[in-house]
């Protein structure tokens, strides 16, 4: 049941808020929480009671093993051996459900044999949830854990809001949230906040990234049926994915946030406009935020520090002192995230492509005396950006380097009557409004940044005034959100589901 859909819009959506209002109404936040946990689960289950018991078993898993963890301050010896037991047991299970039938390919095309794939249900977000115990289990042996119980774990885990696409939560700025006594849940001006936000996400999400999906789907699909491309088509193609994928995630952040804001609890930031990046760097503190956060703090740090002190030990030179310290471990942390997002070679490409674009950002700012003007390192930057989306979304490398090697002129233009056929002028001006609207106007948080509705600190330009556009509390904000909620809830198609349900 995704959140475009009809039934959870009206359905489910008002149900769990009226069960959870009561429950906090006669039961404080105990029972608050008890219902929030049990509505969460419930909501799994309507993706199926097959993918719902891997999810029930994995947070059983986790939850039991995080809290061992916890008791063993005496014993840090037996702890780590649990904490890496642990980790092990979650990768290995989340490699078995996403990852096996990638390991058979790989098996066939070596050995030449044809080993049928397994037939394995993958649970919707098993990357979300697993990543987020493995945090848990990691604070555990930190000894950073918040006072939680069983309630608590399951809506860190599971909550509705987040537990199918993110944003990876951590499980300090989750369960201090929710050690509260009651919940203020009529608070009238957090509500409206909330639907505001929903709102503006199911617009960017089914006015924005639907219209242009079949201009992206069209030229995708056409280059893996091996259809006639010519360079012009090969960059609409491109540039419409890029946008499409931009407002889809863009969008479902923004509800997420906001459903997490209806029920008090405020989730972190994870789109923060991407595209207005001048650096690779930047780029990816902005887009997926939780996730480069996540990765930063759990893989990057520990595999940096580990370089440097090699490099201490060893005496090494300036040049391979960075080798060690931040371009191997950027390279390596990045392609696991690439990793991370899905089985096949194409992810393995997005991210080895990307850690070395960072790998050679960070060497550039380490060794170079220029700094590239801001028009021609956002060109630079957004080329990486276009070039990786097209091998992240192509189903595989032949159709990948097809659309690459059109796009720069490196085959001749095919001429066929079988050719991609689509509406260039609709895509470009598509194209065009879409873009302008990413660069030039301000995003979710700035509109609403007067409430600042999630549970990070406030970036600097986060605080620059909105303008006309900046919410407040006023009759004529209220119309206006109301209208672009009502264009949205018009406009919901039957197979509108988010692109992150994928990985």
């Amino acid at each position: 049941m995704s959140f475009t859909s009809f039934q959870f819009i009206f359905a489910f959506l008002p149900i769990a808020f009226v069960g959870f209002a009561l429950a906090n109404r006669w039961g404080g936040a105990k029972q608050a929480l008890n219902f929030l946990a049990m509505i969460s689960v419930v909501f799994y289950a309507m993706w199926g009671v097959q993918l719902l018991l891997v999810l029930l078993v994995s947070m059983a898993l986790n939850f039991t093993i995080g809290n061992a963890i916890a008791n063993l301050r005496e014993n840090r010896r037996l702890a780590k051996n649990l904490l890496w037991g642990a980790i092990t047991l979650n990768l290995v299970i989340l490699g078995y459900l996403k990852y096996t039938n990638f390991f058979i390919d790989v098996a066939n095309q070596l050995s030449g044999t044809s080993v049928s794939h397994f037939a394995i249900a993958v649970p919707l977000g098993v990357s979300f949830f697993t990543f987020v115990q493995i945090g848990f289990l990691i604070d555990a042996f930190n000894g950073q854990l918040i006072k939680h119980d069983l309630a608590r774990y399951v809506v860190f885990t599971a909550f509705f809001p987040c537990v199918t696409a993110g944003p990876l939560v951590m499980q300090r700025e989750m369960m201090e949230q929710l050690a509260t006594t009651r919940f203020n849940v009529l608070d009238i001006r957090r509500i409206t906040i909330g639907l505001t936000m929903f709102g503006m996400g199911l617009f960017k999400k089914v006015m924005l990234a639907d219209s242009i999906a079949p201009f992206a789907d069209s030229v995708f699909n056409g280059a893996q049926n091996g259809l006639a491309l010519d360079p012009s088509t090969a960059w609409i193609g491109a540039l419409c994915y890029t946008l499409q994928l931009y407002f889809d995630f863009s969008g479902y952040s923004d509800m997420a946030i906001g459903l997490a804001t209806i029920f008090g609890i405020k989730l972190p930031l994870n789109f923060d406009s991407p595209f207005k990046a001048t650096n690779i760097s930047d780029f990816w503190r902005r887009w997926h935020m939780t996730m480069t956060r996540f990765f930063t703090a759990y893989l990057y740090s520990g595999l940096a520090m580990y370089g440097m002190r090699t490099g201490m030990s060893r005496r090494a030179n300036r040049a391979s002192k960075f080798i060690l310290a931040a371009a191997l471990p950027s390279f390596f942390t990045f392609l696991c995230a690439g990793v991370w997002h899905g089985a096949g070679w194409t992810f393995v490409i997005y991210g080895a492509m990307h850690g070395a674009a960072i790998a050679a950002f960070l060497a550039w700012r380490e060794f170079s005396k220029f700094e590239l003007v801001k028009p021609l390192a956002w060109a630079l930057t957004m080329m990486t950006v276009v070039c990786g989306l097209v091998i992240f979304r192509a189903p595989d490398l032949g159709t990948a380097l097809a659309l690459l090697a059109h796009m720069f002129g490196l085959v001749s233009t095919q001429t066929s009557a079988h050719a991609i056929s689509i509406d260039i002028a609709q895509a470009i001006s598509l194209i065009v409004v879409l873009g302008a609207v990413t660069l030039l106007l301000p995003n979710t948080q700035q509109v609403l940044h007067h409430e600042w509705p999630v549970v990070d600190m406030k970036p600097e330009h986060v605080a620059v005034d909105a303008g006309l556009v900046a919410w407040r509390p006023t009759f004529s904000a209220a119309i206006l959100s109301a209208c672009v909620f009502t264009a949205a809830i018009t406009s919901i198609g039957s197979s509108s589901s988010f692109l992150y349900y994928k990985f």
